[in-house]
Protein backbone atom coordinates (compact mmCIF):
# COMPACT_ATOMS: atom_id res chain seq x y z
CA UNK A 1 0.00 0.00 0.00
CA UNK A 2 0.81 3.48 -0.95
CA UNK A 3 0.23 5.95 1.48
CA UNK A 4 -0.24 9.90 1.07
CA UNK A 5 -0.20 11.57 4.63
CA UNK A 6 -0.18 14.88 4.94
CA UNK A 7 0.45 16.16 8.57
CA UNK A 8 0.54 20.02 9.79
CA UNK A 9 3.92 19.62 11.45
CA UNK A 10 6.80 17.45 12.81
CA UNK A 11 5.32 17.32 16.34
CA UNK A 12 2.22 15.50 15.52
CA UNK A 13 4.85 12.62 13.90
CA UNK A 14 6.63 12.59 16.58
CA UNK A 15 4.53 13.02 19.53
CA UNK A 16 1.40 11.11 18.00
CA UNK A 17 1.81 8.97 14.58
CA UNK A 18 5.48 7.45 15.22
CA UNK A 19 3.72 4.44 16.19
CA UNK A 20 1.30 3.71 13.61
CA UNK A 21 4.13 4.66 10.87
CA UNK A 22 6.21 2.12 11.93
CA UNK A 23 3.55 -0.23 12.27
CA UNK A 24 2.60 0.34 8.63
CA UNK A 25 6.61 0.51 7.25
CA UNK A 26 7.14 -2.55 9.52
CA UNK A 27 4.29 -4.45 7.72
CA UNK A 28 5.95 -3.53 3.88
CA UNK A 29 3.90 -0.16 3.13
CA UNK A 30 5.34 2.83 2.08
CA UNK A 31 4.76 6.49 3.19
CA UNK A 32 5.14 10.13 2.02
CA UNK A 33 4.52 12.26 4.53
CA UNK A 34 3.85 15.58 3.25
CA UNK A 35 4.24 18.49 5.75
CA UNK A 36 1.33 21.51 5.30
CA UNK A 37 3.55 23.96 7.65
CA UNK A 38 6.40 25.57 6.10
CA UNK A 39 9.42 23.86 8.58
CA UNK A 40 13.32 23.67 8.46
CA UNK A 41 14.35 20.59 6.66
CA UNK A 42 17.31 20.64 8.90
CA UNK A 43 14.64 20.13 12.04
CA UNK A 44 12.39 17.66 9.93
CA UNK A 45 15.40 15.35 9.68
CA UNK A 46 16.94 15.30 12.85
CA UNK A 47 13.00 15.05 14.26
CA UNK A 48 12.35 11.66 11.90
CA UNK A 49 16.06 9.95 13.21
CA UNK A 50 14.08 7.51 15.06
CA UNK A 51 11.51 6.39 12.34
CA UNK A 52 12.47 3.66 10.22
CA UNK A 53 12.95 5.46 6.70
CA UNK A 54 13.34 2.25 4.64
CA UNK A 55 9.54 2.93 3.43
CA UNK A 56 9.49 6.77 4.32
CA UNK A 57 9.66 9.53 2.40
CA UNK A 58 8.94 13.40 2.99
CA UNK A 59 8.56 16.68 1.08
CA UNK A 60 6.03 19.70 1.51
CA UNK A 61 2.56 19.60 0.57
CA UNK A 62 1.45 22.34 -2.03
CA UNK A 63 -1.54 24.70 -1.34
CA UNK A 64 -3.31 26.82 -3.29
CA UNK A 65 -1.67 29.50 -5.57
CA UNK A 66 -1.43 32.95 -3.56
CA UNK A 67 -2.84 34.55 -6.88
CA UNK A 68 -5.93 32.15 -6.56
CA UNK A 69 -9.07 33.63 -5.57
CA UNK A 70 -10.92 30.87 -4.26
CA UNK A 71 -7.71 30.72 -1.61
CA UNK A 72 -9.91 33.50 0.27
CA UNK A 73 -13.15 32.73 -0.96
CA UNK A 74 -12.39 29.15 0.68
CA UNK A 75 -10.74 30.46 4.05
CA UNK A 76 -13.99 33.17 4.37
CA UNK A 77 -16.91 30.05 3.93
CA UNK A 78 -14.39 27.67 6.68
CA UNK A 79 -14.09 30.28 8.98
CA UNK A 80 -17.77 31.53 9.18
CA UNK A 81 -18.52 27.57 9.88
CA UNK A 82 -15.85 27.94 12.59
CA UNK A 83 -17.87 30.68 13.97
CA UNK A 84 -20.87 29.05 13.65
CA UNK A 85 -20.17 26.21 15.82
CA UNK A 86 -19.04 27.79 19.05
CA UNK A 87 -22.81 30.01 18.32
CA UNK A 88 -24.03 27.26 19.61
CA UNK A 89 -25.25 27.00 23.51
CA UNK A 90 -23.45 24.00 24.45
CA UNK A 91 -21.01 26.45 24.62
CA UNK A 92 -22.14 28.89 26.41
CA UNK A 93 -20.52 27.54 29.82
CA UNK A 94 -17.47 27.80 27.33
CA UNK A 95 -16.62 31.63 27.22
CA UNK A 96 -13.34 31.31 26.86
CA UNK A 97 -13.28 29.13 23.89
CA UNK A 98 -15.75 31.22 22.44
CA UNK A 99 -13.86 34.49 22.84
CA UNK A 100 -10.61 33.10 21.48
CA UNK A 101 -12.27 31.93 17.80
CA UNK A 102 -14.52 35.42 17.74
CA UNK A 103 -11.13 37.66 18.13
CA UNK A 104 -8.93 35.70 15.99
CA UNK A 105 -11.52 35.00 13.43
CA UNK A 106 -13.26 38.50 13.02
CA UNK A 107 -10.37 40.16 13.69
CA UNK A 108 -8.83 38.58 10.50
CA UNK A 109 -12.05 38.71 8.10
CA UNK A 110 -12.04 42.41 9.20
CA UNK A 111 -8.33 43.27 8.08
CA UNK A 112 -7.33 40.52 5.42
CA UNK A 113 -5.93 41.68 2.64
CA UNK A 114 -7.54 40.85 -0.66
CA UNK A 115 -11.22 40.06 -0.16
CA UNK A 116 -13.84 41.20 -2.02
CA UNK A 117 -15.91 43.93 -0.29
CA UNK A 118 -19.08 42.58 -0.58
CA UNK A 119 -18.43 39.11 0.69
CA UNK A 120 -16.05 40.49 3.63
CA UNK A 121 -19.04 42.94 4.70
CA UNK A 122 -20.95 39.78 4.62
CA UNK A 123 -19.58 37.51 6.63
CA UNK A 124 -18.49 40.36 8.90
CA UNK A 125 -21.98 40.61 9.53
CA UNK A 126 -23.30 37.42 9.86
CA UNK A 127 -20.02 37.12 11.84
CA UNK A 128 -21.24 39.20 14.89
CA UNK A 129 -24.02 37.89 15.03
CA UNK A 130 -22.83 34.53 15.68
CA UNK A 131 -20.28 36.23 18.14
CA UNK A 132 -23.37 38.23 20.07
CA UNK A 133 -24.97 35.37 20.84
CA UNK A 134 -25.77 31.78 21.54
CA UNK A 135 -28.47 30.82 19.14
CA UNK A 136 -28.69 27.06 18.16
CA UNK A 137 -31.05 27.47 15.33
CA UNK A 138 -29.09 29.98 13.45
CA UNK A 139 -25.37 27.99 14.48
CA UNK A 140 -27.46 24.88 12.67
CA UNK A 141 -28.90 27.11 9.40
CA UNK A 142 -25.11 28.70 8.90
CA UNK A 143 -23.13 25.31 9.05
CA UNK A 144 -25.50 24.27 6.66
CA UNK A 145 -25.15 27.07 4.24
CA UNK A 146 -21.27 26.77 4.61
CA UNK A 147 -21.56 23.19 3.95
CA UNK A 148 -23.15 24.03 0.51
CA UNK A 149 -20.95 26.42 -0.43
CA UNK A 150 -17.53 24.28 0.67
CA UNK A 151 -18.90 21.65 -1.52
CA UNK A 152 -19.05 24.34 -4.56
CA UNK A 153 -15.77 25.19 -4.02
CA UNK A 154 -13.92 23.28 -7.00
CA UNK A 155 -10.77 21.61 -5.72
CA UNK A 156 -7.22 23.14 -6.14
CA UNK A 157 -5.34 22.09 -9.35
CA UNK A 158 -2.20 22.06 -7.45
CA UNK A 159 -3.02 19.40 -5.05
CA UNK A 160 -4.95 17.44 -7.92
CA UNK A 161 -1.19 17.34 -9.52
CA UNK A 162 0.32 16.38 -6.54
CA UNK A 163 -2.16 13.34 -5.56
CA UNK A 164 -1.87 12.12 -9.20
CA UNK A 165 1.94 12.32 -9.02
CA UNK A 166 2.00 10.34 -5.89
CA UNK A 167 -1.10 8.06 -7.05
CA UNK A 168 -1.39 6.54 -3.37
CA UNK A 169 -4.09 3.96 -2.29
CA UNK A 170 -4.95 6.18 0.39
CA UNK A 171 -4.96 9.58 1.70
CA UNK A 172 -4.46 10.65 5.60
CA UNK A 173 -4.82 14.22 6.94
CA UNK A 174 -4.11 15.57 10.29
CA UNK A 175 -5.28 17.50 11.87
CA UNK A 176 -7.96 19.39 9.87
CA UNK A 177 -9.12 21.44 12.59
CA UNK A 178 -7.43 24.85 12.58
CA UNK A 179 -9.94 28.18 12.34
CA UNK A 180 -10.40 28.33 8.25
CA UNK A 181 -8.14 25.19 7.80
CA UNK A 182 -7.06 24.93 4.30
CA UNK A 183 -6.40 21.20 5.10
CA UNK A 184 -9.76 20.36 3.44
CA UNK A 185 -8.33 20.73 0.43
CA UNK A 186 -6.66 17.30 0.35
CA UNK A 187 -9.60 15.71 1.53
CA UNK A 188 -11.42 16.76 -1.26
CA UNK A 189 -8.71 16.65 -3.74
CA UNK A 190 -8.48 12.79 -2.95
CA UNK A 191 -12.47 12.37 -3.28
CA UNK A 192 -12.30 13.88 -6.90
CA UNK A 193 -9.58 11.99 -7.91
CA UNK A 194 -11.02 8.91 -6.57
CA UNK A 195 -8.43 8.18 -3.67
CA UNK A 196 -10.35 7.15 -0.20
CA UNK A 197 -9.10 9.80 2.47
CA UNK A 198 -9.27 9.72 5.98
CA UNK A 199 -9.34 13.09 8.24
CA UNK A 200 -7.19 11.33 11.80
CA UNK A 201 -8.10 12.99 15.07
CA UNK A 202 -4.70 14.08 17.00
CA UNK A 203 -5.90 14.28 20.04
CA UNK A 204 -8.35 14.49 23.01
CA UNK A 205 -9.56 17.87 22.74
CA UNK A 206 -9.89 17.72 18.38
CA UNK A 207 -13.34 17.59 18.34
CA UNK A 208 -14.77 20.19 21.05
CA UNK A 209 -12.07 23.12 21.14
CA UNK A 210 -11.14 23.49 17.49
CA UNK A 211 -12.74 24.43 14.51
CA UNK A 212 -15.04 21.81 12.62
CA UNK A 213 -14.04 18.83 10.08
CA UNK A 214 -15.99 20.47 7.23
CA UNK A 215 -15.49 17.26 5.10
CA UNK A 216 -17.11 14.21 5.72
CA UNK A 217 -14.14 11.89 4.26
CA UNK A 218 -14.74 8.08 3.73
CA UNK A 219 -13.41 7.37 7.30
CA UNK A 220 -12.47 9.72 10.77
CA UNK A 221 -10.27 8.46 12.99
CA UNK A 222 -10.88 8.96 16.65
CA UNK A 223 -9.77 7.12 19.77
CA UNK A 224 -13.17 6.14 21.48
CA UNK A 225 -17.15 5.82 21.40
CA UNK A 226 -16.98 9.63 23.03
CA UNK A 227 -14.93 11.15 20.87
CA UNK A 228 -17.19 8.95 17.84
CA UNK A 229 -20.18 10.49 19.31
CA UNK A 230 -18.26 13.89 19.05
CA UNK A 231 -17.54 13.20 15.25
CA UNK A 232 -21.70 12.34 14.50
CA UNK A 233 -23.32 14.98 17.14
CA UNK A 234 -20.88 17.79 16.73
CA UNK A 235 -19.57 17.37 13.07
CA UNK A 236 -22.40 16.08 11.52
CA UNK A 237 -20.23 13.02 10.19
CA UNK A 238 -21.72 10.01 8.93
CA UNK A 239 -21.87 7.15 11.60
CA UNK A 240 -20.56 4.54 9.38
CA UNK A 241 -17.27 6.69 8.38
CA UNK A 242 -16.04 6.93 12.20
CA UNK A 243 -13.97 4.36 13.29
CA UNK A 244 -12.55 4.13 17.06
CA UNK A 245 -8.92 2.47 17.51
CA UNK A 246 -7.75 3.77 20.41
CA UNK A 247 -5.22 5.91 21.49
CA UNK A 248 -2.04 4.87 19.72
CA UNK A 249 0.01 7.52 20.89
CA UNK A 250 -0.62 6.04 24.73
CA UNK A 251 0.95 2.52 23.79
CA UNK A 252 4.43 3.27 25.38
CA UNK A 253 3.07 3.76 28.57
CA UNK A 254 1.60 0.72 28.96
CA UNK A 255 4.22 -1.96 28.61
CA UNK A 256 7.16 0.85 29.67
CA UNK A 257 8.63 -0.30 32.94
CA UNK A 258 11.11 2.58 35.23
CA UNK A 259 14.76 3.07 34.06
CA UNK A 260 15.86 3.72 37.39
CA UNK A 261 15.37 2.91 40.58
CA UNK A 262 13.00 5.07 43.17
CA UNK A 263 16.14 5.94 45.05
CA UNK A 264 18.45 6.67 42.01
CA UNK A 265 15.76 8.85 40.37
CA UNK A 266 15.02 10.93 43.29
CA UNK A 267 18.70 11.54 44.40
CA UNK A 268 19.31 12.68 40.63
CA UNK A 269 16.16 15.32 40.83
CA UNK A 270 17.39 16.54 44.20
CA UNK A 271 14.22 15.12 46.43
CA UNK A 272 14.83 13.82 49.55
CA UNK A 273 14.83 9.73 48.96
CA UNK A 274 13.38 9.13 52.31
CA UNK A 275 10.19 10.99 51.63
CA UNK A 276 7.19 10.43 48.96
CA UNK A 277 6.89 13.43 46.32
CA UNK A 278 3.97 14.57 44.96
CA UNK A 279 4.24 15.48 40.57
CA UNK A 280 2.82 18.46 39.28
CA UNK A 281 2.23 18.54 35.47
CA UNK A 282 2.20 22.05 33.97
CA UNK A 283 -0.52 22.82 31.35
CA UNK A 284 -0.81 24.70 28.34
CA UNK A 285 -0.45 28.31 28.18
CA UNK A 286 -3.99 28.31 26.57
CA UNK A 287 -5.18 26.43 30.19
CA UNK A 288 -3.62 28.63 32.15
CA UNK A 289 -4.14 31.85 30.42
CA UNK A 290 -1.72 33.77 32.57
CA UNK A 291 1.55 31.63 33.45
CA UNK A 292 2.01 33.62 36.62
CA UNK A 293 -1.32 32.34 37.58
CA UNK A 294 0.12 29.03 37.59
CA UNK A 295 3.20 29.60 39.37
CA UNK A 296 1.36 31.34 41.69
CA UNK A 297 -0.93 28.01 42.30
CA UNK A 298 1.55 25.57 42.41
CA UNK A 299 3.55 28.00 45.00
CA UNK A 300 0.12 27.89 47.03
CA UNK A 301 -0.27 24.36 47.15
CA UNK A 302 3.64 23.68 48.09
CA UNK A 303 2.91 26.17 51.41
CA UNK A 304 -0.25 24.39 51.93
CA UNK A 305 1.71 21.06 52.17
CA UNK A 306 4.40 22.13 54.55
CA UNK A 307 1.82 23.63 56.43
CA UNK A 308 -0.49 20.13 56.77
CA UNK A 309 -1.34 18.56 59.15
CA UNK A 310 -0.77 15.50 57.85
CA UNK A 311 2.86 14.39 58.10
CA UNK A 312 3.29 12.86 55.12
CA UNK A 313 2.33 15.94 53.13
CA UNK A 314 4.40 18.32 55.52
CA UNK A 315 7.99 16.28 54.46
CA UNK A 316 6.62 15.48 51.12
CA UNK A 317 8.76 16.45 47.68
CA UNK A 318 6.95 18.88 44.84
CA UNK A 319 8.21 17.62 41.65
CA UNK A 320 7.06 20.27 38.90
CA UNK A 321 7.48 19.17 35.70
CA UNK A 322 7.26 22.67 33.19
CA UNK A 323 5.05 22.70 29.92
CA UNK A 324 7.43 21.84 27.23
CA UNK A 325 7.49 25.39 26.02
CA UNK A 326 7.22 27.10 29.23
CA UNK A 327 9.73 29.07 30.01
CA UNK A 328 8.23 30.91 32.93
CA UNK A 329 9.81 28.61 35.74
CA UNK A 330 13.28 29.23 35.26
CA UNK A 331 13.30 31.91 37.73
CA UNK A 332 11.72 30.54 40.20
CA UNK A 333 13.39 28.70 43.29
CA UNK A 334 11.35 25.98 44.30
CA UNK A 335 14.22 24.75 46.65
CA UNK A 336 14.19 27.27 49.38
CA UNK A 337 10.80 26.17 49.87
CA UNK A 338 12.60 22.73 51.06
CA UNK A 339 12.25 19.37 49.12
CA UNK A 340 10.61 20.74 45.56
CA UNK A 341 12.47 21.16 42.39
CA UNK A 342 11.75 21.94 39.12
CA UNK A 343 12.62 19.05 36.47
CA UNK A 344 13.78 18.43 33.90
CA UNK A 345 16.14 21.33 33.68
CA UNK A 346 15.69 21.22 29.77
CA UNK A 347 12.19 20.82 29.54
CA UNK A 348 11.05 19.87 26.20
CA UNK A 349 8.39 17.15 24.86
CA UNK A 350 9.13 13.86 25.31
CA UNK A 351 9.85 12.36 22.19
CA UNK A 352 14.02 10.64 22.27
CA UNK A 353 13.70 7.44 24.22
CA UNK A 354 15.69 9.61 27.02
CA UNK A 355 13.35 12.51 27.22
CA UNK A 356 10.28 9.45 27.30
CA UNK A 357 12.15 7.12 29.93
CA UNK A 358 12.60 10.56 32.40
CA UNK A 359 9.24 11.80 31.81
CA UNK A 360 7.83 7.79 32.89
CA UNK A 361 10.20 7.28 36.15
CA UNK A 362 8.65 11.22 37.16
CA UNK A 363 5.23 9.61 37.14
CA UNK A 364 6.53 6.23 38.12
CA UNK A 365 7.73 7.14 41.54
CA UNK A 366 5.19 9.87 42.63
CA UNK A 367 2.66 9.02 45.12
CA UNK A 368 0.15 11.19 43.21
CA UNK A 369 -0.23 13.54 39.96
CA UNK A 370 -1.58 17.14 40.66
CA UNK A 371 -2.07 19.02 37.34
CA UNK A 372 -5.12 21.90 36.10
CA UNK A 373 -5.91 20.16 32.26
CA UNK A 374 -3.54 18.47 30.59
CA UNK A 375 -3.07 15.24 28.47
CA UNK A 376 -0.16 13.98 30.90
CA UNK A 377 -3.25 13.48 33.27
CA UNK A 378 -4.36 10.37 31.49
CA UNK A 379 -0.28 9.09 30.91
CA UNK A 380 -0.72 9.04 35.09
CA UNK A 381 -3.87 7.49 34.79
CA UNK A 382 -2.62 4.57 32.57
CA UNK A 383 0.49 4.59 34.50
CA UNK A 384 -1.58 3.80 37.93
CA UNK A 385 -1.47 6.68 39.77
CA UNK A 386 -3.99 9.00 41.72
CA UNK A 387 -4.30 12.22 39.89
CA UNK A 388 -5.93 15.52 41.40
CA UNK A 389 -7.12 18.95 40.41
CA UNK A 390 -8.42 22.37 42.08
CA UNK A 391 -11.47 24.10 39.66
CA UNK A 392 -10.75 27.25 40.03
CA UNK A 393 -12.21 30.10 38.18
CA UNK A 394 -9.22 31.90 36.48
CA UNK A 395 -8.35 28.41 35.07
CA UNK A 396 -11.99 27.74 33.75
CA UNK A 397 -11.36 23.57 33.68
CA UNK A 398 -15.07 22.76 32.85
CA UNK A 399 -15.29 25.68 29.88
CA UNK A 400 -13.17 23.46 28.36
CA UNK A 401 -15.71 20.49 27.02
CA UNK A 402 -12.87 17.88 26.70
CA UNK A 403 -12.11 18.21 30.07
CA UNK A 404 -15.80 16.80 31.44
CA UNK A 405 -14.39 13.33 30.22
CA UNK A 406 -12.17 13.28 33.25
CA UNK A 407 -14.66 13.85 35.86
CA UNK A 408 -16.08 10.73 38.19
CA UNK A 409 -19.55 11.61 36.85
CA UNK A 410 -18.33 10.91 33.53
CA UNK A 411 -16.75 7.80 34.09
CA UNK A 412 -13.44 9.95 34.71
CA UNK A 413 -10.86 8.66 37.29
CA UNK A 414 -9.60 12.59 38.55
CA UNK A 415 -10.52 13.67 41.95
CA UNK A 416 -11.47 17.10 41.77
CA UNK A 417 -11.72 20.01 44.90
CA UNK A 418 -13.11 23.59 45.00
CA UNK A 419 -10.41 24.78 47.35
CA UNK A 420 -7.11 24.29 48.63
CA UNK A 421 -8.00 22.75 51.65
CA UNK A 422 -10.50 20.85 50.08
CA UNK A 423 -7.66 19.34 47.87
CA UNK A 424 -5.23 18.98 50.13
CA UNK A 425 -7.87 16.55 52.64
CA UNK A 426 -8.39 14.94 49.07
CA UNK A 427 -4.59 14.44 48.42
CA UNK A 428 -3.96 12.67 51.81
CA UNK A 429 -6.73 10.42 51.22
CA UNK A 430 -5.27 9.14 47.95
CA UNK A 431 -2.18 8.10 49.75
CA UNK A 432 -4.21 5.43 51.04
CA UNK A 433 -5.86 4.40 48.25
CA UNK A 434 -7.15 1.05 47.69
CA UNK A 435 -8.45 -1.36 44.70
CA UNK A 436 -11.59 1.27 44.42
CA UNK A 437 -9.69 4.28 43.03
CA UNK A 438 -7.50 1.82 40.68
CA UNK A 439 -10.41 0.16 39.44
CA UNK A 440 -11.86 3.68 38.24
CA UNK A 441 -8.81 4.22 36.40
CA UNK A 442 -9.07 1.27 34.87
CA UNK A 443 -12.31 1.62 33.60
CA UNK A 444 -11.59 4.69 32.52
CA UNK A 445 -8.63 3.61 30.84
CA UNK A 446 -9.89 0.85 28.90
CA UNK A 447 -12.94 3.03 27.47
CA UNK A 448 -11.02 5.90 26.54
CA UNK A 449 -7.70 4.96 25.62
CA UNK A 450 -8.10 1.04 24.60
CA UNK A 451 -12.12 0.85 23.96
CA UNK A 452 -11.14 -2.54 21.79
CA UNK A 453 -9.40 -4.21 24.73
CA UNK A 454 -7.08 -3.25 27.65
CA UNK A 455 -4.33 -5.88 26.20
CA UNK A 456 -4.55 -5.24 22.83
CA UNK A 457 -2.51 -1.89 21.66
CA UNK A 458 -4.37 0.64 19.81
CA UNK A 459 -1.17 1.25 17.19
CA UNK A 460 -2.04 -2.76 14.87
CA UNK A 461 -5.71 -1.36 15.05
CA UNK A 462 -4.79 1.66 13.67
CA UNK A 463 -2.70 -0.13 10.81
CA UNK A 464 -5.36 -2.27 10.65
CA UNK A 465 -8.40 -0.38 9.65
CA UNK A 466 -5.89 2.09 7.57
CA UNK A 467 -5.33 -0.54 5.68
CA UNK A 468 -8.99 -1.12 5.23
CA UNK A 469 -9.32 2.57 4.08
CA UNK A 470 -7.58 1.50 1.25
CA UNK A 471 -9.86 -0.75 -0.18
CA UNK A 472 -12.86 1.22 0.27
CA UNK A 473 -14.75 2.44 -2.47
CA UNK A 474 -15.07 6.39 -2.31
CA UNK A 475 -18.87 7.84 -3.58
CA UNK A 476 -18.15 11.13 -5.79
CA UNK A 477 -19.90 14.31 -4.40
CA UNK A 478 -22.03 16.67 -6.10
CA UNK A 479 -22.23 20.64 -6.12
CA UNK A 480 -24.31 23.29 -6.69
CA UNK A 481 -24.03 24.62 -10.00
CA UNK A 482 -25.81 28.24 -9.63
CA UNK A 483 -23.67 28.24 -5.94
CA UNK A 484 -20.20 27.49 -7.99
CA UNK A 485 -20.85 30.19 -10.65
CA UNK A 486 -21.59 33.45 -7.75
CA UNK A 487 -18.60 31.82 -5.48
CA UNK A 488 -16.74 32.07 -9.24
CA UNK A 489 -17.33 35.90 -9.45
CA UNK A 490 -16.44 36.42 -5.69
CA UNK A 491 -13.60 34.23 -6.34
CA UNK A 492 -12.72 36.32 -9.88
CA UNK A 493 -13.39 39.68 -7.91
CA UNK A 494 -10.27 38.21 -5.13
CA UNK A 495 -8.20 37.29 -7.81
CA UNK A 496 -8.58 40.50 -9.59
CA UNK A 497 -7.68 42.70 -6.28
CA UNK A 498 -4.64 40.36 -5.48
CA UNK A 499 -3.00 41.24 -8.64
CA UNK A 500 -3.99 45.04 -9.13
CA UNK A 501 -3.23 45.76 -5.59
CA UNK A 502 0.98 46.05 -6.08
CA UNK A 503 0.35 47.33 -9.24
CA UNK A 504 -1.97 50.21 -7.94
CA UNK A 505 0.10 50.92 -4.67
CA UNK A 506 3.06 52.77 -6.63
CA UNK A 507 0.64 54.87 -8.53
CA UNK A 508 -1.06 56.10 -5.62
CA UNK A 509 2.30 56.86 -4.27
CA UNK A 510 3.39 58.83 -7.22
CA UNK A 511 0.17 60.86 -6.99
CA UNK A 512 0.18 61.76 -3.80
CA UNK A 513 3.79 62.86 -3.93
CA UNK A 514 3.04 64.62 -7.36
CA UNK A 515 0.01 66.66 -5.84
CA UNK A 516 2.45 67.16 -2.52
CA UNK A 517 4.82 69.12 -4.48
CA UNK A 518 1.84 71.16 -5.98
CA UNK A 519 0.84 71.82 -2.76
CA UNK A 520 -2.75 70.14 -3.26
CA UNK A 521 -2.05 68.29 -0.39
CA UNK A 522 -0.50 69.37 3.11
CA UNK A 523 1.77 66.42 5.11
CA UNK A 524 1.01 65.50 8.94
CA UNK A 525 2.13 67.92 11.21
CA UNK A 526 4.10 65.66 12.61
CA UNK A 527 6.36 65.54 8.85
CA UNK A 528 9.22 67.96 8.71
Amino acid sequence: MKLLFFVRELPYVQRIYAPLLDELIDRGHTVHLAFTKKTRWDRIERGLAGIDRQGLTLGYAPHRRHADGWRRVAWLVRSVADLARYAHPRYDGAPTLRRRVTEKVLHRIETGRYLEPIGRCLALHIGRRLASATDAAYSARVIRGAARLEQAVPTSPEIDAFIRTHAPDAVMVTPVVKYGSDEVEYLKSARALGVPAATAVASWDNLTNKGLLKFDPERVFVWNEAQRREAIDLHGIDPDHVVATGGQLFDKWFERRPSRSRDEFMTEVGLDPNQLYVLYLCSSPFVVRKPQAEIDFVLRLLQGMRESDDERLKRAGLLVRPYPRGSQWRKIDLASHGNAVRWPPKHAYATTEQAIADFYDSIAHSAAVVGINTTAMIEAAIVGKPVLTILEPKFAQEGTLHFHHLLEENGGFLHTASSLEEHLGRLARVLDEGEEGAERRRRFVESFVRPRGLDRPATPIFADEVEELARTRVQPTSHSPLLRALLTLEAAACTALIVATPLVRPLRLRLVGAARSRGLMTPPANVR
